[in-house]
């Protein structure tokens, strides 16, 4: 009941009726499941959080391999880095990992549910992979859209600032990110957030969109790291340092 008066959504007691029932009964495309110690949100598609593709680039990361996103961002140990995107947190993860113990992460999402699915999975990841466990606490989530955000913080808060923005079309037909786009936010990046961006970021700005993609046309980044032979590229906007 804590979580349904928090997310300001009905509590339906579920009594012996299958969720397909209750979504029946009730005329409901989603509902909020509480199970095994995790939040899944059951609607076409099953939303629930968990660290994803951030494992295989950590475990890259620590074999000394590069991440193209690290590249782009050039973080070092201290820094502190605002996600405004931050959807289940598998970037911002491998940036945790790129500001050290001394670093901080702060990721912002637009959608109640996401957020509280990502911050439920941070605060409550049972996993084994203690690489992963390393980082959560690293990580603070923030239900708020980023042109709000951006706009009350003052000059140089973050060293970087970071956008990955819904691609118009899906990178992979994967069930995660099957289910968290009904939910996301599809409003493309305006020139004004990536100015008010630069206001607040020290260093750069960076933005992630599908190699070849029409958007750094549009938003004329500094210059672009990636896309060569993967399909994920990189607009850096620098400031100063």
């Amino acid at each position: 009941m804590k979580i349904a008066e928090e997310l300001d959504i009905p509590y339906i007691p579920r009594a012996k009726n299958s969720l397909q029932k209750l979504k029946e009964i009730y005329e409901l495309d989603y509902l909020l499941v509480v199970e095994q110690n995790q939040v899944i949100l059951k609607g076409k598609e099953v939303l629930f959080w968990h660290p994803s593709m951030a494992v295989p680039r950590l475990k890259a990361l620590r074999e000394g391999k590069n991440d193209p996103m690290l590249e782009a961002m050039k973080l070092k140990p201290g820094y502190h880095v605002l996600d405004c995107t931050l959807g289940l947190g598998s970037d911002a993860l491998v940036s945790a990992y790129g500001v050290g113990s001394e670093g901080h992460v702060t990721g912002l999402e637009s959608s109640k549910y996401i957020a509280f699915i990502t911050r439920w999975g941070l605060e409550n990841f049972n996993g084994q992979n203690t690489h992963v466990k390393a980082l959560l606490s690293r990580i603070t989530v923030i239900n708020q859209r980023y042109e709000e955000y951006l706009k009350n913080q003052p000059d140089d808060r973050y060293e970087v600032v970071y956008f990955d923005p819904m691609f118009r079309k899906a990178l992979h037909n994967s069930p995660s990110m099957n289910a968290l786009r009904p939910l996301a936010n599809h409003h493309p990046l305006e020139q004004g957030s990536i100015h008010e961006a630069l206001r607040v970021a020290k260093f750069r700005v960076v933005v992630k969109e599908m190699a070849g993609g029409l958007e750094f046309l549009r938003l004329s980044p500094d210059y672009v790291v990636g896309g060569k032979y993967s399909p994920i590229a990189y607009g850096v906007w620098e400031k100063n340092e």
